[in-house]
């Protein structure tokens, strides 16, 4: 038994049902051929979406409109466009509703000038395929896709575009977006932005959107600045690929920023630590190291001793044997070397390095070895103006002075004496372990004629050249005296051509010595 209130209820409950049920009618009623109208979905099974329409009747909406498993719940309303309605056909399509409200939404947005949303579907030739509005398929030339050329249009498969439409022709089912009007857009706002805040000396987050031979260009937020290959790593760099990745993102410093032509400098060596400090203290001159060779030259090899602290190892520095082997045909680039620094700049960068001097130092024995005074044999080596160096059984180079030649010549190059390679017998003058060099004498293996003719002594000879002034006198080979024509006979003549002629042994007294003039 129910009470007067319940009754109430009820019937409010029943006039609302039929009054939904009016609307309902009324708008399937309503509705003409071709419009859009909302249908309620009454089960979903693998034939297809049965719907009411409104009409006191169900009517099925095939599996073949939806290119997936409908995901549609009992009671949810969706899009449905009435047909021709023919009797016993298909009376509504979701499909069809679906695509005329995409392109009334396509429509709209290109009058107006606004972005829409589409998914990646593929790439095809010249460009990519996308869905659009869920149901539209659009092309996307490959031109379109990035401000910037894309070499790899497969990667973007997937991702979700926000584009400006280029142009859409519903007739022909024709809709062509680009992502590279809107990213200009986008880039446009963030660059204003971004050049009202920037200022020298801040970090910023940035994105690589380039990279070249001499640097890579990083996106800094609408506007883009340039990363030297110098200002990558405190190391040296080879190639910027080996370090940085187009659309990696990296921390960078701006180092100059000119307003006026909106150029930007960027370091990120800068934000890191430097390889250099306390290098003196870290790796002291003295210490020997394990490093890696980086580069070889003609003049030797850059040897890395720690990360990104190079040394170099100067081809002098390589053996106590050769004075200046070919670094090119001893070492290459990778190899393994225990090398000896022997100076430390931290002010120029600087490292220089040894490996003879990780060897036994020939320098420690050669006092005993070579006193001053010995007769040793040498090669002769590189030829200078200055003298002749002469390296020793050992390595050892000494420097023959180029007046260390001769006693009685005077020498204007050592070419004129000796030659590279030719083996000689010199005489030690010199030894200074503290700089560590040698001085030899060519000349002072033999006697020295000054000291041997002096003034006094009797001498004999062969006349080798007369004139009438006087005529001079071989003593012995290279050693030559003259004879003047007063003191040449105790007769008086007026030419010693009447008293000499070339080939004549003559004996004679030395009456003077001058060194200085030989």
């Amino acid at each position: 038994m129910t009470t007067e209130l319940e009754q109430a209820d009820s019937q409010e409950m029943d006039m609302a049902q039929l009054l939904a049920e009016h609307d309902a009618q009324s708008q399937a009623n309503q509705a003409e051929t071709g419009s859009i109208l909302m249908a309620k979905v009454v089960s979903v099974s693998s034939e297809g979406v049965m719907v009411d329409i409104g009409q006191k009747k169900e009517t099925l909406i095939p599996r073949a409109e939806f290119r997936t498993d409908p995901a549609f719940k009992t009671g949810e309303s969706i899009p449905v466009l009435l047909n021709s309605g023919r009797k016993g056909g298909q009376q509504v399509s979701w499909k069809r509703a679906v695509d005329q409200m995409a392109w009334e939404h396509i429509e709209q947005s290109r009058a107006r000038n606004l972005p829409v949303r589409a998914v990646v579907i593929g790439e095809i030739k010249g460009g990519l395929t996308l869905e659009c509005e869920g149901v539209l398929e659009a092309f996307m030339p490959a031109s379109h896709v990035d401000v910037r050329a894309v070499g790899d249009l497969k990667k973007f498969k997937g991702e979700v575009f926000q584009t400006y439409i280029v142009e859409c022709d519903r007739p022909k089912g024709k809709l062509l977006l680009s992502r590279k009007l809107w990213l200009s857009q986008e880039n446009q706002k963030k660059k204003i932005e971004t050049l009202a805040e920037l200022k020298e000396g801040d970090t910023r987050q940035g994105v690589v959107t380039g990279i070249t031979s001499f640097g890579a260009f990083v996106d800094l937020g609408g506007i883009e600045g340039l990363l030297h290959i110098g200002e990558l790593e405190w190391a040296r760099t080879r190639k910027v690929s080996d370090v940085l990745k187009t659309g990696q993102e990296i921390s960078v410093k701006i180092i100059k920023f000119d307003k006026e032509t909106e150029k930007i400098s960027l370091s990120r060596r800068e934000l890191m630590p430097h390889p250099w400090d306390n290098i003196e203290e870290r790796i002291p001159a003295g210490t020997e190291v394990e490093g890696r060779i980086t580069s070889v030259t003609d003049f030797g090899c850059f040897v890395e001793i720690a990360p990104q602290v190079e040394g170099l190892l100067h081809a002098s520095e390589i053996s106590w044997k050769e004075a200046m082997p070919k670094p090119r045909a001893l070492f290459k680039a990778g190899q393994k070397i225990r090398v000896k620094v022997i100076g430390v700049s931290r002010k120029d960068e600087k490292i220089s390095l040894s490996l003879k001097r990780t060897l036994e130092n020939p320098w420690e024995t050669i006092k005993s070895k070579y006193p001053v005074g010995a007769t040793v044999k040498a090669v002769i080596g590189n030829l200078t103006p200055f003298g002749a160096f002469a390296r020793l059984p050992e390595g050892i180079e000494g420097l023959i002075h180029i007046s260390d030649f001769s006693w009685i010549k005077r020498v204007a190059h050592p070419q004129d004496m000796v030659k590279t390679g030719q083996e000689v017998e010199v005489k030690v003058l010199d030894i200074n372990l503290g700089k560590e060099k040698i001085s030899l004498g060519l000349k002072q293996t033999r006697p020295n004629p000054f000291e041997t003719y002096r003034k006094g002594v009797s001498v004999s000879g062969t006349i080798t050249q007369v004139t009438d002034q006087g005529a001079l006198l071989e003593i012995e080979p290279g050693v030559e005296g003259y004879i003047p024509l007063a003191e040449a006979s105790m007769d008086k003549t007026d030419s010693a051509k009447k008293i000499f002629k070339e080939g004549d042994r003559v004996e004679a007294k030395v009456i003077n010595v001058e060194p200085k003039e030989r």
